[in-house]
Order: structure tokens, then sequence, then C-alpha cells
């Protein structure tokens, strides 16, 4: 894996699962796999669904660990993208890349940041937001405050992050010409053991080659600390 973490973190239990692929063809999804993704999301559009209170609590836990207050608009993105389904009564399909992250973060209720890996640079940090960071996080210029958030940055005297387990960079967004992505997926040793965080990443890793025809897909669990 070409993917290098350094953790610059408080003691913590954050657990986070990488999945890097190579050479991926963004396109629309695949009507099998949009037919997969609707059946496999269907019980969540379910008035008797009651979110995963161990999964919310937990993932909420871990960001407070650093000092991060998430409510509101800065809510973990497993939890809005839960509500945004159940708002529009559908999934939102936008490539095949992005499908796949909404996909495993709505069905695994964890938050998963996906990243064109050529945009970021493989030698990464792991730290929390600076009192005055922020970066654009749409194509309308909002920002996100990233004050006391855990972020994914780059590493190096620059620094800039481009990815949380709130909302991620606009910066290094996949699009139609990324050809190296890398997901991260956030949670913690007390949410997710290390078996069940790989399942995902495997699943994540077997969807981006039949929707991709993505090569050379790692995956890896780390523990921040081990």
């Amino acid at each position: 894996m070409k993917t290098r973490l350094i953790f610059s973190l408080p003691p913590s239990s954050l657990r986070i699962g990488v999945v890097e692929a190579e050479n991926v063809q963004v396109k629309d999804s695949s009507a099998e796999y949009r037919a997969r993704v609707n059946h496999e999301i269907e019980h969540l559009l379910s008035s008797d669904f009651i979110y995963p209170d161990h999964k919310q609590k937990g993932i909420r836990s871990l960001l407070k660990t650093f000092g991060f207050h998430p409510s509101g608009r800065s809510r973990p993105a497993s939890e809005f993208l839960f509500k945004d389904l159940q708002n529009r009564g559908g999934f939102n399909f936008i490539n095949n890349v992005v499908d796949i992250n909404n996909h495993i973060s709505l069905v695994s209720h964890l938050p998963i940041s996906v990243i064109d890996i050529d945009k970021s640079g493989f030698d990464l940090c792991v730290r929390v937001g600076l009192d005055e960071e922020s970066y654009v996080f749409n194509r309308e210029g909002h920002e996100l405050s990233l004050k006391k958030l855990l972020v994914i940055a780059r590493n190096g005297a620059a620094g800039a992050a481009f990815g949380s387990p709130v909302k991620d960079s606009q910066a290094t967004k996949v699009f139609g010409e990324t050809k190296n992505v890398a997901f991260f997926v956030y949670t913690s040793s007390n949410i997710t053991s290390e078996d069940e965080l790989s399942r995902y990443l495997d699943t994540i890793a077997r969807i981006l080659k039949s929707e991709t025809g993505a090569l050379h897909v790692k995956t890896l669990v780390v523990d921040a600390n081990p």
C-alpha cells in the first residue's frame, strides 16, 4: 500500500480502515449495482427503523475525545447520509466511486471519506483540526470549521486537511478524471472489531473491482494507539 498514515493525536480508541485502488473508471453505477444498493438500504427507509444507538453514540463519543461537538450541520457523515436518505425517500446516486462510499457508510453506520489520492498525495497525517482551520466542502463554497475535529491532512510543511468524519474537502473529491482513490473508514476499537471492519473493507474492495475495474486494490486496518 502506497498510502502512509502518521498519527499526531492524543490517546484514543480511533481505528481507521483504508482501501486504496488504482486505475478506477469513474462513471455512473451499473443497473445491477443500483439494484443491489436499493435492496440493501430498503430497510433504512422504514418508519420503524431505529438508528443503532451504539454506533451513533460511539462515533460521537470518539469525536468528542478530541474536543469536537458533533451535532446539527456538523454531525457525522453517516448520520447525515441516513437523514438525507429518509428525506429523499431513496438513495442519491452520484457516481460509482461515491456511491460505494455512501452505500457502505449507510449499511455500516460509519462515516467514510473517499478522496482522489493523486490530489492529496500518499504521505498523510491524522491529527486534530486547528482553531482557525477550515476548508470548502462543496461547489457553492461553503466552509466547514475544523476546530478540534479529527482530520486527515497532507503530511509535511503545508499539511492542509482534506478529509474528516463530517465532510470532505472539495479539493480532493472524486470526479470523472479521477484515476486513483483511497477510502478511510472512521471507527474505534470500542465500536467495531478488526474482523468486522475488515469485512467492510473487503466489500468496498470487491465492489471497486467489479464496478470501476480497479487494479491493485489493497486494504489496511490501523489503530491510532495499538
